[in-house]
């Protein structure tokens, strides 16, 4: 079978691309060795099954980070038949540079230019035939979002050439990276691209190359190098860097035009002050209070109760109590209408609680996402992050977090170093809830005031910011550099949204449903053996005498362990039995959001980083969420806080 690689820089459209040429038939592993994910798929070329790999997003190939290591790797492993370049028409000349990279590997090249419509209300405009004629290879235009574009995509990878990218060097260094290709054999597709892989700064990247191209031993190879390394006074990468970029500068120059542009257009002027110190705090404020009555008041208050109260409560609850009292076994009553029953605490809280919000949420988010203000948020939010050892670029894995934990800590991947990484799930498991938790949460503390809410997020706001300091200093290890690319601002595409939001709202259910009525299962089983009566009892020190709370909430944490949000509904029904007042609702919201997040989390940072440094993590958030909690009881107390 043929294999064709997608390959481009991050931010370009390259996984939406790789979605709408194989559709549902994808599977995804990481790389051996590896945390880096690297998804395949079938679809048909010319009636034939063709293999596409979609190699990580990467702005070179010459560094030690993963991304760049395993799809260096994949370039000349694989042996791949076509490659498709997808590249960012506004920042063409930069994707230019990459394709010169990518030249070197001799494997014919389609070139993709997506988010032309971007481009065009910029003024850019590409002259499509004279750049298909300057690289020798096919180029074609494509909209991703709107599947522009897709169908000549098929059409133009039987047409696939290798592209002709004509870097001068100095006769030097061409003298000596053509020595590089005669020592290697002809059978090796890739040689100029070894040759200046060779050449590279990174030792790991240049015993890599020297290994693939059969010169591993060859003492020849170590003096060519030293003999390049003595011609410079600069890194021998930024020397072959700056010759792709003169030629990428030239085809961008004699392919390209701009059109005038009058005046700044309404959305580029918004995107810029999105990005301001004042404005950008301003703009964020306003965000966030939108989320806030959007998800915390209509979605959490209106619809939920509308849910709970009259669907599930009356159309549903009335008739199906009247049908399981016909059931002669007290037994199974219980377990279906009780208070650890399959519809209490499975059926209710799934799909009358959290749904609503989670729909809300993922809806009002994909708004903001598809807007394009997330990289500018990052660039804004950029300076803070370094004072707690991080970078713009952890905006990605907090602001999944606030989805799930667990993809969260997945995506702490693209943080470069194992301090930012190590920095970032702490934070994650400390102070960030899952869409599903959170989503109960709000609806307790819409039934508070608007000071309860800002009392519970500010602590949890506050402590975040100072064990990220803790941990910088704790930690001493240089940040690594933020590199973003920032799109247009633009009207999110109201289709997109909406089969974001359908998507992710259905993966929801499948996955959360069943689990939910385990847990409901799991509850009642431990309730008629008394097992739970007994850990209240043990814990009853520390939740009545340290936090003020009752009995019960200890099976709140432990059902959070096992799944957040139902947890979190067991908080709900002590809160719909007045069996808490304001104090201690606060109290209970920032311990259970401090608390360690579910299973599924503390065993993928087991994966991630060993189980040294997960228990550490889950040892530290347990007691920051007990004495945080106790401190706030004892605080709200002593000056007779009421909310």
């Amino acid at each position: 079978m043929k294999k064709i690689l997608i390959a481009g820089m991050p931010g370009v459209g390259k996984s939406t691309i790789f979605r709408l040429l194989v559709k549902n038939r994808v599977t995804s592993s990481n790389y051996p060795g590896t945390k880096i994910s690297v998804e395949r798929g079938i679809f048909k070329v010319d009636g034939e099954d063709v293999e596409l790999i979609d190699i990580p997003g990467t702005y070179g190939l010459t560094h030690l980070y993963e991304n760049e290591v395993v799809a260096r790797k994949i370039l000349i492993e694989e042996k791949p038949d076509v490659m498709i370049q997808v590249a960012d028409t506004k920042n063409l000349k930069r994707m230019l540079a990459f394709t010169g990279q990518l030249a070197e590997f001799k494997i014919p090249l389609v070139l993709v230019l997506n988010m032309v419509d971007e481009a065009d209300q910029m003024g850019l405009k590409v002259k499509r035939h004279i750049l298909e004629e300057k690289l020798g290879t096919v180029v074609i235009e494509t909209i991703a979002t709107d599947s522009v574009g897709i169908a000549a995509l098929h059409s133009a990878i039987l047409k696939a050439k290798v592209p002709q990218f004509p870097v001068k060097l100095t006769p030097a260094l061409t003298e000596i990276n053509s020595s590089l290709e005669e020592m290697m054999s002809n059978e090796i597709k890739s040689r100029k691209a070894l040759a200046s892989l060779c050449l590279a700064d990174a030792s790991e990247t240049s015993e890599w190359a020297i290994e693939q191209g059969g010169m591993k031993g060859d003492k020849t190879v170590a003096a060519h190098r030293e003999k390049a390394r003595l011609l410079f006074h600069r890194p021998l990468d930024r020397v072959l860097a700056e010759a792709r970029e003169y030629v990428a500068n030239k085809i961008f120059h004699e392919s390209t035009f701009m059109t005038p542009v009058r005046s700044t257009p309404l959305m580029e002027r918004i995107g810029d002050y999105a990005r301001g110190t004042v404005s950008g705090v301003v703009i964020l404020l306003i965000v966030m209070i939108a989320l806030y009555y959007i998800v915390g008041q209509f979605a959490a208050g209106f619809v939920v109760d509308f849910m709970m109260n009259d669907f599930f409560g009356k159309i549903i609850g009335t008739p199906l109590n009247a049908m399981v009292d016909l059931i002669p076994y007290s037994f199974i009553r219980e377990m279906i209408m009780g208070k650890y029953g399959l519809f209490t605490m499975g059926l209710v809280p799934s799909l009358g609680l959290v749904l609503p919000i989670l729909i809300a949420f993922y809806f009002t988010f994909g708004f903001i996402e598809d807007s394009g203000y997330i990289s500018r948020l990052s660039i804004l939010l950029d300076r803070l992050f370094k004072k707690i050892g991080l970078n713009g670029k952890a905006l990605l894995p907090i602001m999944l977090g606030f989805s799930c934990v667990s993809m969260a800590t997945i995506a702490t991947r693209v943080l470069e170093t194992r301090k930012e990484r190590l920095i970032a799930i702490f934070l994650l498991s400390l102070g960030i809830p899952c869409t599903a938790k959170l989503s109960i949460i709000l609806v307790i503390l819409a039934k508070v005031s608007f000071g309860a809410f800002l009392t519970v997020f500010g602590v949890i706001f506050s402590l975040m910011i100072i064990s990220g300091l803790i941990l910088s200093k704790m930690l001493p290890t240089d940040t690594s550099q933020f590199i973003m690319d920032v799109p247009p601002i633009r009207i999110p595409s109201l289709r997109n949204v909406i089969k974001q939001t359908y998507h992710r709202s259905t993966n929801f259910v499948k996955e959360a449903l069943p689990l939910f009525f385990a847990g409901a299962i799991s509850l009642f089983t431990l309730d008629k053996i008394g097992f739970l009566a007994l850990v209240e009892r043990g814990m009853a020190p520390v939740i009545v005498g340290f936090l003020g709370l009752p009995e019960r909430f200890a099976e709140s944490l432990i059902m959070g362990f096992i799944r957040g949000e139902a947890g979190v509904a067991i908080l709900q029904q002590l809160v719909d039995d007045g069996t808490m007042n304001s104090r201690q609702l606060v109290v209970a919201m920032i311990v259970t959001i401090l608390f360690i997040p579910c299973v599924t989390n503390f065993l993928l940072v087991i994966k991630e980083h060993g189980s040294k440094a997960a228990f550490a993590i889950i040892a530290s958030v347990t007691a920051c969420a007990i004495l945080t909690g106790g401190a706030m009881n004892h605080i709200l107390n002593y000056f007779n806080i009421v909310y």
